[in-house]
């Protein structure tokens, strides 16, 4: 095992192919793209309450899940993201949360292969299987 600059760990072949292996992806430093695994990267749209004063605001947010890379450096998993960062930073009702999450069969991003910074979208899964999860008891649920 290896870890890029940022820590996280990866494996290659000994054949020197151009390919790390994360966890969650696969970096192919010479096309330059980042592959995300089966059922690992995810379009992802939350809806949550907010309580005001005297009023309850319904506000919502798409995101791409990007597991290790972008803004999701710290996360393997959707669900520990939006527990320990959205509920705190979006300030969320997590008993009124409702999940979308098209979790994707090609999920591949165009990538600077030195700074592993993430650019445009390239390939999505266009058969894409939305799921609808809530929170029940502190743990998510798929219905």
């Amino acid at each position: 095992m290896a870890k890029d600059f940022r820590n996280i760990e990866y494996h290659t072949n000994q054949d020197g192919d151009g390919l790390r292996y994360y966890a969650c992806s696969t970096l192919d430093t010479k096309q330059k793209e980042l592959i995300f695994h089966k059922n690992k990267g995810a379009i992802v749209q939350i809806r949550w309450e907010v309580k005001l004063v005297k009023d309850i605001k319904n506000l919502s947010e798409t995101f791409n899940f990007t597991p290790e890379f972008g803004e999701f450096v710290e996360y393997q998993n959707l669900f520990d993201y939006i527990n320990q960062v959205c509920r705190k930073e979006k300030n969320m009702n997590m008993k009124i949360v409702d999940l979308q999450v098209s979790w994707q069969k090609d999920f591949v991003f165009k990538i600077n292969p030195v700074t592993l910074e993430l650019g445009y979208l390239w390939i999505t899964d266009i058969e894409q299987k939305t799921k609808n999860y809530k929170r029940d008891k502190k743990e998510w649920k798929e219905f």
